[in-house]
């Protein structure tokens, strides 16, 4: 399973499709729980297994992991467009079309995160990284796999700085009423501030998030503005800006596109899940052992090193490039890879459903359901998008935004409809 009827790359789609889809996973919880409940399972709701379990397997295999994988599909997006062939033929149009591209992608990005209210956007941080893009085109794939991999490394330093300079001020304030509190190692005390600080977090959410539309964007506009800008230069440069490169090497290679031996993905499947679920779960596994202290929260987040990150999306390329090559699997990568090709049009209309369910302007379910019933919720959105998918593709070219997308790229109306 190489390419389409229509000459795309299928499982470059079938990816996008599994990586869409698996941020709406992570994201019904982003949008259905408060911060602190994420942080901490056991703050709200019932400590069952099944829910600590969804935690810790979505932690462990979803965060992080999958927007590597968008971000290598990215960079190795950027490649097709860049070919030689296509450059040799557009000339001129084509580069203005790559950074056509890339603008309009920032500006549905701006759209995302401040209008429809999700200040973890990355379409603007995938837009501005993309105007890099063009002078790495003819890099060599081992450079960029070396410069992707030492970016990984500088981003592996995983430091939630909204945490911990929230956490640090509480510390500042308990200091100015008692000045012999040391900041030191961490202790008991520091659990327990760090615990208050978490549920007084949750407190806020709960209001924020079940008030109106312009509550809710006054309270986030900030936040926005700062994953934009200051965040962007600290994180998103390394993290995305490095799988960009490495999806440009394996693209380079064949691997992303489906030519590469069956034994490669296998190697990565059992290498990327298995070393880098062990090695993301074991900052997992002291948490629950002790009952999910906070102190314990404490001790293995901060300044935590995120080596597994990179090697499980590895492992999800690897799952997928098997799946492409075993025709009895058709049955999944087919509406996965329809699935990936109105991928944009998915990704901001999670948003709009989740906002509508969760948020007051809305159904108002903001921390009133379990992890589980998120799940269920989930794997409804899921039927939604692979069955409207399938139907619109029997019908259409290209999603609705992808073919907004497309005229803004051109810079004039698109064809929409399958010619029969």
């Amino acid at each position: 399973m190489t390419e389409t009827s229509q000459g795309r790359i299928a499982q470059i789609d079938v990816l996008r499709g599994f990586a869409v889809l698996a941020v709406a996973w992570i994201g019904v919880a982003a949008f259905g729980l408060p911060y602190g409940a994420n942080a901490l399972p056991t703050l709200l709701g019932t400590q069952s297994t099944l829910n600590l379990a969804l935690w810790a397997s979505t932690d462990v295999y979803m965060q992080g992991a999958v927007r590597g994988v968008f971000s290598m599909l990215f960079g190795a997006s950027a490649l097709i467009l860049l070919a030689e062939d296509r450059l040799v033929a557009g000339g001129v149009a084509q580069v203005d079309r790559f950074y056509r591209r890339n603008l309009s992608l920032m500006l549905f990005g701006i759209i995302h995160g401040y209008l429809l209210l999700w200040p973890h956007d990355v379409l603007y941080a995938y837009g501005l990284l993309g105007l890099f893009i063009f002078p790495l085109r003819r890099a060599p794939a081992w450079a960029l796999l070396v410069a992707g991999v030492a970016m990984q490394a500088v981003a592996a330093v995983e430091i939630d700085w909204g945490l911990v300079l929230g956490w640090l001020r509480g510390l500042a304030q308990a200091q100015a009423q008692a000045p012999e509190a040391a900041l030191g190692a961490a202790s008991p005390q520091e659990g327990a501030r760090f615990f208050n600080w978490l549920r007084v977090q949750m407190a806020q959410d709960i209001q924020t998030y079940r008030s109106g539309y312009l509550d809710i964007f006054a309270a986030q506009v900030g936040e926005v503005a700062a994953q934009q800008s200051t965040v962007f230069y600290k994180r998103h440069l390394y993290e995305i800006g490095g799988m960009m490169m490495i999806g440009m090497a394996l693209y380079r290679w064949g691997v992303l596109s489906g030519r590469s031996p069956w034994g490669l993905y296998l190697a990565l499947a059992v290498l990327g899940l298995g070393l880098g679920g062990w090695l993301r779960g074991a900052d997992i596994y002291p948490i629950w052992v002790q009952g999910f202290d906070p102190l314990a929260l404490v001790q293995a987040r901060e300044g935590s090193l995120d080596l597994g990150r990179l090697l499980v999306a590895l492992g999800q390329v690897g799952l997928i490039g098997l799946l492409c090559r075993w025709h009895r699997a058709a049955w999944l990568t087919g509406p996965l890879a329809a699935t990936g090709r109105l991928a944009l049009t998915h990704y901001l209309s999670q948003t709009v459903l989740f906002i509508g369910l969760f948020y007051g302007l809305g159904l108002g379910l903001f921390a009133t359901l379990e992890r589980w019933q998120l799940a269920l919720i989930c794997l409804a959105v899921w039927a939604l998008q692979i069955g409207f998918s399938l139907l619109w593709l029997r019908h259409f070219r290209y999603g609705p935004l992808e073919w907004l997308w497309r005229c803004l790229i051109y810079g004039r109306v698109q064809p929409m409809r399958v010619i029969a």
